[in-house]
């Protein structure tokens, strides 16, 4: 899978253009370089790598446009509602690691996959912008803009239930997490204690980053069936008890995060008018710690669903009845 080309960004990052002169001025170093890079196996997939590599296990069409590269044109033209008609997805920023591979094909074949979906910001944010982080952004500029068109944001203005935070408060807390950030033993035991440690840990949330450009492998489906198929980080079918967030995380289950979640309902709602989740409650990655507004629990998990035609964007405990009853997980192989 590996070529000269992969093997040549790999050099350049790790020693520079001086490697480069060794080849042109050194046989034996040239000879090496050869055999290096016809044994190379790259930890990561360029476009054309990942491209091919999908028509190789004919996994085009398993996804809803039946091509890679629509799929991504799809995207661009999307970003450009929003960023201006200069906007381009810059094919050289995308980039798979190679872990992730076996995970995208059991779950494009599974029917938990259908969409590459981009994260992408631009070239150039405002002043507030660059204070803000990933899913403040994301909200401010590309969801808001939607209601132009009656894009409906529920309780925009009131306050939420579990945590007394108004919206953008929430945003600001809202601290995207990964499976193996979790002890899964103690998240059992004690999941708003859990949740308080890792925001400790994390500390300080990073601002957005200008340029950006991350591929996140999903599923646009509008809404999730309770019968999905669940595909773990390590390509594994997986089966959480009672489908309930903390056995999904135990079982190393990845979840979309509310910035990468904003991206996708904009998505739909900006291409047919369509809610994401009108049926359900969707998990999210995100921890939300609050404290400080004597809430009990002290701490809440962030989910989203469309009941009532409107975008709702909220937290729930995870001893409530809904959090096994109507929850689902919404995949994510970014």
């Amino acid at each position: 899978m590996g070529t000269v080309h992969e093997a040549e960004r790999m050099i350049i990052e790790a020693g520079g253009m001086s490697i480069f002169q060794w080849a042109i001025t050194d046989p034996n170093f040239r000879y090496d370089l050869v055999a290096f890079a016809n044994d190379y196996v790259p930890s990561a997939l360029n476009y054309a790598a990942l491209l091919k590599w999908f028509q190789d296990n004919k996994l085009e069409r398993f996804l809803s446009t039946g091509s890679l590269e629509k799929n991504i044109k799809e995207q661009e033209i999307f970003y450009q509602r929003f960023y201006g008609k200069s906007f381009r997805i810059d094919r050289k920023k995308i980039f798979v690691d190679a872990w992730r591979l076996p995970a995208i094909k059991v779950g494009l074949k599974a029917g938990s996959i259908n969409i590459a979906l981009l994260k992408a910001t631009p070239e150039i944010q405002s002043e507030v912008e660059i204070q803000m982080t990933e899913v403040e952004f994301f909200f401010d500029r590309i969801m808001k803009p939607l209601k132009e068109n009656s894009f409906r944001i529920w309780a925009e203005e009131g306050v939420d239930r579990w945590t007394n935070l108004k919206l953008a408060e929430f945003l600001r807390r809202c601290s995207p997490t990964e499976p193996e950030d979790f002890d899964a033993e103690a998240f059992k035991k004690d999941w708003a204690k859990e949740i308080i440690r890792i925001i400790k840990k994390k500390r300080v949330l990073p601002n957005v980053t200008t340029g950006a450009l991350e591929i996140i492998f999903t599923s646009n489906l509008v809404n999730i069936p309770s019968d999905q198929i669940i595909v773990n980080k390590n390509g594994e079918i997986v089966t959480p008890d009672d489908r309930s967030y903390v056995s999904a995380i135990a079982k190393n289950v990845r979840v979309l995060s509310n910035a990468e979640g904003i991206i996708l309902a904009s998505q739909l709602f900006a291409k047919d008018g369509t809610y994401l989740a009108p049926n359900t409650w969707e998990w999210r990655r995100d921890l939300v710690e609050h404290q400080d507004k004597k809430t009990s629990p002290f701490a809440s998990v962030a989910i989203v669903d469309s009941g009532g035609h409107e975008f709702g964007l909220s937290s729930a405990v995870l001893t409530a009845p809904m959090a096994a009853a109507v929850c689902v997980l919404p995949y994510n192989f970014g």
